[in-house]
């Protein structure tokens, strides 16, 4: 007998198999994009209960195969990574997959096979009124359906069992050959494998005439035994309009003797550089600018001369030089020299520089008619991508009256940036009407990554995507109206997992988006700072309503990390989830600040703000445990709850939020009470089911109100601060 088969015995009775349903989007009233007899629906149903013998149907409804985290529901026994190598297979057919209401698949739809090194908390039953399950993570390894056919599925590099920065899913099919996409309704054979190395994920087709095999192998038999090292989750699951069947299921388990995985060692980055400055000056004094990842010396030619030589590069740091433009259009040629590196060749790059100095280069002029060889005056006005290109920092760029079609999307590139003392400015001339119309073309209207730039009182209307997308720093975009775009009005955010560059310091003022629709009806927010979202982020004074979804979005994902805390001071957000025109008046999402996402804890801070007649919620926490400062904010009548904020299961309610003289009201009894775990004192006046109340028994009736009555518009002063008038306003107790 060899050594292997020594360590090997079949399954045996003692493995207790049981189901779960836990994580996001798997609680019991979870509808979108599920057929109504079947929102609800995750089971796991073994015609022998407690063991794998027979037939086991799993169905998910809900749930998710995200990036950073899943819900799903899982027919599964507990073993011990220490001792326990194992091999599970079956065969498995897959007997519905994705949507049958007409929608387009979610992406996230999955079943098979799975090993996980933990498993989340099952959710409610009965549930709490307006609750929903949260994000569970674990690193796992499976073979089974995803999106695109048959994969091996892997995730590593989760730390937290709500996700985390860093985390990776990894989903590629075993082979993209036509054939091999099995339909629903017929079976394969699914085989996991856990060794003392590795995993190995494997199917066999048995559908055509030639049986056919897959094998993928993944180093690392310890990675599922990070979040909980003693204990490890393997068997079959489904999620997101997932059903499954399995059959002729069978565990071997083996001793385990399992080598550690070695330290991962980053890879070297390869050297090279940037040029980060603009391709166009309005002026002869011009800065050349160099951002490389290496420690180096730089060379420089001016048109063909030499004019610097071995000058010292840091890694991360723009380098700069100064020079004069001679030239209606000036060749650079850099060459940067990494030390320590292997590369013997210098790395170059190349730039030619147009120069065009316009008489008034501090104002220059735009009309809808305007021109790129105009002169930039009023009567002679350029096009707007040529006077972003030429203005000089602390110029201002005016926009005459007028509808603008501009043929291609506006980018303000970080390149063409201002400065800390000098900003360059984007506004409507003399408050005149401004409209820049996407025509429903282009992706974006506006795309600010430059920083340092102020842009005020111009209309983004008609994008294909969102009016307005900025990651540059240190912003200010005031008096803006971002309506009837393809997707969110105005969205902050960055791109991949570094912080540091993710857009910070920005303020948005006294801004209005409303009527926002995305292709899907339930994408298009007001105002949305999501998806990588730096320090010092400001929206103030701000209106969003009739978006088809929220008035503020503040998601997260979790394997991309928590954005860093933003501000909502002042702003209104009502009657999202439907647009003005009454389309989906009687839906059932958009809440008004939906402050979240993921599981991811978040300290934003919320003060002073007004939700009404919002579709689901007014404040919503929407998964998110972080300590919120919620001060001085205001609900009325939103058509669940006017304010909603969790327990979760990964941290103690006094680690969460904490809320400081708030008001939720409404003018008639019988409405779902408000939810609010955290650090609430006797400040807070929250609604009970039938009366607003604090934590005394003290209530507040609404004869204290001037009005109740929400204005069909809100006015602003001259500056463009709110005017509410008595709407919500007090009287006087004596």
């Amino acid at each position: 007998m060899s050594d292997q088969e020594s360590r090997t015995e079949t399954y045996e009775a003692d493995f207790v198999w049981q189901s779960i349903t836990f994580g996001q989007s798997t609680d019991l009233n979870y509808a979108a994009k599920i057929v109504p007899e079947k929102v609800g629906i995750n089971y796991a149903s073994p015609e022998y209960p407690g063991t794998i013998d027979g037939k086991i149907t799993l169905e998910s409804r809900g749930g998710k195969l995200a990036p950073g985290h899943d819900g799903l529901t899982f027919y599964y026994t507990r073993l011990n990574p220490g001792l326990h190598n194992f091999v599970l297979e079956a065969d498995l057919t897959i007997e519905q997959f994705g949507p049958e209401n007409g929608a387009g698949p979610n992406r996230q739809e999955s079943a098979g096979i799975m090993v996980r090194d933990t498993i989340g908390a099952p959710r409610q039953d009965p549930m709490i009124l307006g609750y929903e399950e949260v994000p569970a993570a674990s690193n796992m390894f499976a073979a089974g359906m995803m999106r695109h056919g048959v994969c091996p599925l892997y995730r590593t590099g989760v730390v937290h069992p709500w996700g985390n920065v860093g985390s990776v899913l990894i989903d590629a099919p075993f082979t993209d050959a036509p054939e091999y996409h099995v339909p629903c309704g017929v079976p394969f054979k699914a085989r996991l494998e856990r060794t003392d190395t590795e995993f190995i994920m494997s199917v066999r087709f048995t559908h055509l005439r030639e049986e056919k095999t897959f094998e993928h192998r993944v180093r690392g038999a310890d990675s599922v035994q990070v979040l909980d090292p003693d204990n490890m989750y393997v068997g079959f699951y489904a999620a997101r309009n997932a059903k499954m069947t399995v059959e002729n299921a069978q565990l071997t388990i083996s001793k385990a003797d399992t080598v550690p995985s070695p330290p991962a060692e980053p890879a070297a980055a390869a050297p090279r550089f940037t040029i980060v400055s603009a391709p166009a000056s309005g002026s002869e004094n011009y800065d050349i600018k160099v951002l490389a990842n290496f420690d180096g010396t730089v060379h420089l030619l001016k048109d063909g001369m030499e004019v610097l030589s071995g000058a010292a590069i840091q890694k991360n740091a723009v380098f700069i030089c100064s020079t004069l433009l001679e030239r209606e259009i000036t060749d650079f040629k850099i060459s940067c020299t990494p030390e320590n590196h292997s590369a013997a060749e210098p790395i170059v790059q190349q730039i030619a520089v147009k120069k065009r100095i316009f008489l008034n280069r501090e104002s220059l002029f735009v009309s809808p008619k305007g021109t790129s060889s105009g002169q930039g005056t009023m009567d002679d006005p350029l096009d707007i991508e040529t006077a972003v290109q030429y203005v000089l920092p602390g110029g201002i760029i005016n926009l005459l009256p007028g509808t603008y079609l501009p043929p291609q999307m506006i980018n303000i590139r970080k390149e063409y940036s201002g400065t800390a003392e000098h900003m360059k400015t984007l506004l409507a001339y003399e408050n005149g009407k401004v409209i820049i119309d996407g025509q429903e073309s282009l992706a974006n209207v506006l795309q600010l990554n430059g920083d340092y730039w102020r842009i005020k009182g111009i209309e983004l209307t008609r994008a294909a995507r969102s009016g307005m997308r900025m990651s540059g720093h240190h912003n200010i975009v005031e008096q803006m109206v971002f309506s009837y775009n393809g997707d969110t009005g105005f969205i902050l955010s960055g791109a991949g997992t570094a912080p540091e560059c993710w857009p910070e310091y920005n303020l948005i003022l006294n801004c209005e988006s409303h009527d926002n629709r995305d292709a899907t009806d339930d994408n298009a927010d007001g105002f949305a700072a999501k998806l990588g979202v730096g320090a010092g982020n400001i929206f103030r004074g701000n209106i969003s309503h009739h978006n088809i979804d929220d008035g503020w979005d503040l998601f997260n994902r979790a394997n991309e990390g928590p954005n860093w805390p933003i501000t909502l001071e002042g702003n209104i957000s009502y009657s999202n989830g439907k647009l003005s025109d009454g389309y989906r008046k009687d839906g059932n999402s958009g809440s008004g600040f939906k402050l979240g996402g993921e599981g991811l804890p978040v300290d934003h801070v919320v003060r002073g703000n007004i939700a009404f007649d919002n579709n689901l919620d007014g404040f919503t926490d929407n998964f998110n445990p972080g300590k919120l400062l919620l001060e001085d904010n205001i609900a009325l009548n939103n058509k669940r709850c006017n304010f909603i904020f969790r327990k979760s299961p990964y941290f103690k309610p006094e680690e969460q939020s904490v809320f400081k003289n708030n008001l939720s009201v409404r003018t008639e009894a019988g409405d779902l009470e408000d939810y609010v775990t955290g650090n609430a004192d006797e400040t807070n006046y929250f609604w009970d089911g039938q009366k607003t109340v604090n934590s005394l028994g003290e209530t507040i009736n609404l004869q204290e109100f001037l009005s109740m009555d929400w204005p069909e518009k809100f006015n602003r002063d001259d500056m463009g601060n709110l005017l509410l008038g008595d709407f919500l306003a007090r009287r006087m107790r004596y």
